[in-house]
């Protein structure tokens, strides 16, 4: 049972290392230290999901009506095109484990909490590095931070909420 924390642990201690050894080697201020942070992050989160594989139930998984109104005014259909011309959806389209068929629909809602949960989980741990960044008096790195967090993990949350609103209403259910 200690095993798995240890290898947490171990994971997110290489992820420091390797911004900890960018920002030494290319600087820490910049929108590149933030951008590979972001990904350092996401590699990290998959690796949580892996071991970890939470049960992601809940009322808060559950979508409200209201949601997806919202997120269309916050330009979430406009970061989905984005994701489709840049070939993000088709390179992510296997690991969701949707087949197209109404079997594998519950699978793709677990594979819109997975998302969700790893992305708010990491939106909190930017906010928390950016918190740290301006205590050190390093407002640039905070600001990146803070500014690649929005897409790369705030408006993925609306998308995989969007989606699963559209699940719940087929009365899919992981």
């Amino acid at each position: 049972m200690l095993l798995v924390p240890a290898k947490l642990g171990g994971a997110a201690l290489a992820v420091a290392l390797a911004a900890w050894s960018l920002g030494r080697a290319a600087g820490s201020h910049t929108l590149l230290f933030a951008l590979v942070v972001q990904v350092l992050l996401m590699w990290w989160a998959l690796y949580l999901l892996a071991l970890t594989r939470p049960v992601l139930r809940g009322a808060f998984f559950t979508v409200g009506g209201w949601e997806v109104p919202l997120y269309r005014r916050l330009g979430a259909p406009v970061f989905a095109n984005i994701l489709r011309w840049v070939g993000w959806e088709r390179l992510r389209r296997d690991a969701r484990g949707f087949g197209g068929t109404r079997a594998s629909l519950a699978r793709l809602d677990r594979a819109t909490r997975e998302a969700e949960y790893s992305h708010l989980l990491l939106a909190l741990i930017c906010l928390g590095l950016a918190v740290g960044a301006l205590r050190l008096r390093a407002a640039d790195t905070a600001g990146w931070l803070l500014l690649t967090t929005i897409p790369t993990h705030l408006y993925p949350v609306m998308l995989q909420r969007s989606l699963r609103w559209r699940l719940q209403r087929t009365g899919i259910k992981d």
